[in-house]
């Protein structure tokens, strides 16, 4: 992609015009359609086991061209008084799974103990995702009431609320137990970003609609109707969601970065074209309509989404004009047309504008979904042969917005994220009213490169990375971001994310027109409802409906192995591993920037069958009360030890090795590299691989007089009992020809109760107690039933 178009990063990833986002036809749901509709895929219920209360379970069928999804739905009967969308609640109307592949009776059973618990309960590598759902009581109730006496809903009633019931989370990525991304990377269904999710949440619709109709069906007596298409179409997801899907963006920057540049990209691509043709123009103008409508129907009852919505009132009565003079003799192009808006538009309108151009250019943009998604791992290495000079250059270049902000002033830093000891849920405090600011989360990225910026300023400029993190390993987890900022430069949003005046729906805004929503309605500044999927095809309704219906084949797609081993042990999904061991780390006392480095870690070897956790675990508590001081390596070539007779912290070790690699100090490429005791050096061979991958070379460790390896391509090799004992006299590490005549198997293992108890010890250590005041902003003093 060509970046020579594109909209500056100081422009583009401002709170105000984030928060203006608007679905567009990149959006993840959008994306997912597609692919469904062109590729054929075929859509079965084989599961309806559902009482005259509505309670029991069902199976939707996704059949694709290579594998099958499965919705897994289970119905329940929730007394009024436990309903609640908060994500304090512990009871549902409605839980689903999406399995991968044909449920089978014993995974049926399975999922019926673990799913209606939700986080409660445990899912295996055979769900990709989990998820919950309410009734909207109001007009649930109103659409089977009518249409149990062959009657149709009432339009106003629909368009008043919107959806049947909503979601009130679903998770993916490896959430409690459920199947890595890395799993369904590779899958052309899945190449686009959250698709799992989406697929899942579209089933969850047909299942809302089949629901109302049976339980009208069982009111009615006979006489029962069903959903008109006109009302059913009228129909999505609704969503309620609050503070927890707002860090998302933050935490994960060349995502962020992937979303925005293929959105720029399209929109330089479409304003690049010379020529407005007849059937782009009437799409346009089509494209115009369907938006109209959809405002007509968006409302709200937040002081700040209703200004916006006047705003975008206004912008629509001015667009209607231009667009049916389009093109003209002044406005002849899609240029013409996108730099008149940016002059003439609200935010709000400009955002709506660029969706709107996006729509009749299908195929010149709809192949940039491909770029969206992300693999993190590949820029987590922090180049420590740069030099402080070029460090301090890309900073002050890109983070200009952070460090013309003065943070001494109070409105500044007036705010702090952390996550809640409630169900560990993020939160933002008031720094001057609420406790456990000393426990903030890494979320105040202008703060933390204002401090990088001035630590840097009293360092010699010929100084090395590595060096300089040896000695401020606090700086880390910034400095590592700071790099990423000159390949991505929309990895960052330019806005001070901890001032007064802040707004997280902001954040929110921007993720959810990602996914597609409509109908964005704050309840709060932290607290929003939206709609999903509303006016799209139904899985009966794609085409060749009718032959889908007749299609009694119900293939068996890929199925992964079952995920237990017969103990007590839990399997857990990499991503959990990563996410439980780097808030260990942080909670025993590692900067934010090596605890994600002790995540990587140890989820590393536990995608290898290797027991990282248990050892990270172990390491933690050996290290309890030790500084930085006492357990980081002294660096003189080819001789690393701690200053003390202390054995090295093995991640302080493999950090700084991963820094110092092809720098001298490390002597692998002309000898090798000893290291005096190191505490369960079974740690550091992820870094060892990073090393090699790094060098191109294969790397051996001989510890005990045994000998590891490790290949360029991660792969383990040899015994490594002797790397499991704990604690160990030294490491030998060097370049050396390896031969795969004892390849380590790789398999996910099942982590001990007492090791995720340890870990948990530690990771309580980032949380806070919530204040009320938190709590109420974020909408979970209040039942949220419509």
């Amino acid at each position: 992609m060509q970046n020579g178009s594109w909209r500056s990063p100081a422009d583009v990833m401002r709170l105000a015009r984030m928060g203006s986002a608007h679905p567009t036809r990149l959006s993840f749901l959008r994306v997912l359609l597609r692919r469904l509709q062109n590729d054929g895929w075929k859509f079965t219920r084989p599961v309806w086991d559902l009482d005259g209360k509505g309670v029991g379970k069902a199976v939707y069928c996704a059949i694709g061209p290579e594998r099958t999804y499965s919705l897994v739905a289970f119905a329940h009967d929730l007394p009024e008084d436990m309903r609640s969308d908060r994500v304090i609640a512990t009871a549902w109307d409605a839980t689903f799974a999406l399995f991968d592949g044909i449920p089978d009776k014993d995974d049926l059973d399975r999922l019926e103990e673990n799913v209606p618990l939700q986080e409660a309960g445990r899912v295996s590598v055979k769900e990709l995702s989990l998820s919950r759902a309410n009734r909207s009581v109001r007009l649930f109730n109103h659409v089977v009431e009518r249409l149990s006496r062959g009657l149709q809903p009432d339009v106003a009633e629909i368009e008043a609320v919107g959806y049947l019931m909503r979601t009130t989370a679903v998770y993916g990525a490896g959430k409690f137990g459920a199947a890595d991304h890395d799993v369904i990377r590779d899958r052309p269904e899945f190449k686009a970003p959250f698709q799992a999710e989406m697929l899942s949440v579209w089933l969850t619709r047909q299942f809302c609609a089949d629901v109302v109709e049976h339980l009208a069906e069982s009111k009615g007596s006979g006489k029962a109707a069903r959903l008109s298409p006109d009302i059913k179409k009228r129909l999505g997801v609704g969503n309620s969601t609050g503070l927890g899907m707002a860090p998302f963006i933050i935490r994960h920057p060349v995502l962020l970065n992937n979303w925005m540049t293929a959105r720029e990209e399209a929109l330089a691509r479409v304003r690049g074209l010379e020529d407005a043709s007849p059937e782009a123009v009437s799409d346009l103008r089509r494209a115009f309509e369907d938006a109209k409508a959809n405002l007509a129907q968006w409302h709200s009852e937040h002081p700040i989404q209703i200004a916006k919505l006047d705003d975008l009132r206004r912008d629509f009565d001015m667009l209607e004009g231009k667009l049916q003079a389009f093109p003209s003799t002044t406005c002849q192009s899609w240029d013409d047309l996108w730099n008149w808006g940016r002059q003439a538009l609200s935010l709000e309108g400009q955002e709506a504008l660029l969706s709107l151009l996006l729509e009749p250019h299908g195929d010149l943009i709809d192949g940039l979904s491909d770029c969206m998604s992300a693999d993190e791992t590949t820029s987590f290495r922090i180049d420590g042969s740069m030099k402080i000079k070029q460090l301090r250059s890309l900073l002050e270049e890109h983070y200009a917005w952070a460090l013309a902000t003065d943070f001494s002033q109070p409105e500044n830093t007036a705010r702090f994220w952390y996550v809640s000891q409630e169900k560990l849920e993020p939160r933002l405090g008031e720094r001057d009213l609420d406790i456990g600011a000393e426990r903030e989360q890494p979320l105040c990225i202008g703060r933390l490169a204002s401090e990088l910026h001035a630590q840097l300023t009293k360092a010699p400029v010929n100084q090395t990375i590595a060096e300089f993190l040896l000695r401020h390993p606090e700086h880390r987890f910034i400095l590592r971001r700071v790099l990423l900022a000159d390949r991505y430069p929309f990895a960052e949003v330019q806005d001070n994310l901890i001032s007064n005046d802040m707004l997280p729906i902001d954040l929110m805004r921007c993720k959810l027109a990602f996914f597609g929503a409509t109908h964005f309605d704050p309840r709060s500044d932290k607290w929003v409802r939206i709609c999903l999927f509303q006016g799209a095809p139904y899985p009966w309704n794609m085409r060749r409906a009718r032959r889908m219906l007749m299609d009694k084949h119900n293939p068996v797609g890929e199925v992964l192995p079952a995920a237990t081993d017969g103990t007590d042990a839990p399997l857990m999904s990499r991503n959990e591993v990563s996410a439980l061991c780097s808030k260990a780390g942080r909670g025993a006392g590692m900067s934010w920037g090596l605890a994600e480095e002790a995540g990587y870690a140890a989820a590393w070897l536990y995608a290898r069958g290797l027991d990282g956790p248990g050892n990270l675990a172990s390491h933690l508590t050996f290290a309890t009360g030790m500084t930085w001081q006492d357990i980081c390596p002294q660096v003189r070539i080819g001789q690393w030890s701690a200053g003390t007779s202390i054995p090295l912290c093995p991640i302080a070790l493999g950090a700084t090795l991963s820094d110092y690699v092809d720098l001298p100090e490390a002597q692998l490429v002309e000898g090798s590299l000893e290291t005096g005791p190191v505490s369960h050096p079974l740690l550091v061979l992820p870094f060892l691989a990073a090393a090699a991958k790094t060098l191109s070379r294969d790397l051996s460790v001989t510890c005990l007089g045994q000998k590891t390896g490790v290949t360029t391509t991660g792969d383990v090799l040899g015994d490594v009992t002797a790397l499991s004992t704990g604690k160990v006299s030294e490491l030998k590490i060097q370049i050396e020809t390896l031969h795969p005549d004892n390849f380590q198997k790789r398999n996910v293992a099942p982590v001990d109760l007492e090791t995720i108890e340890k870990l948990n010890i530690f990771a309580l250590q980032t949380t806070v107690p919530p204040s009320e005041r938190s709590r109420a902003g974020a909408g979970s003093l209040e039942s949220d039933n419509d």
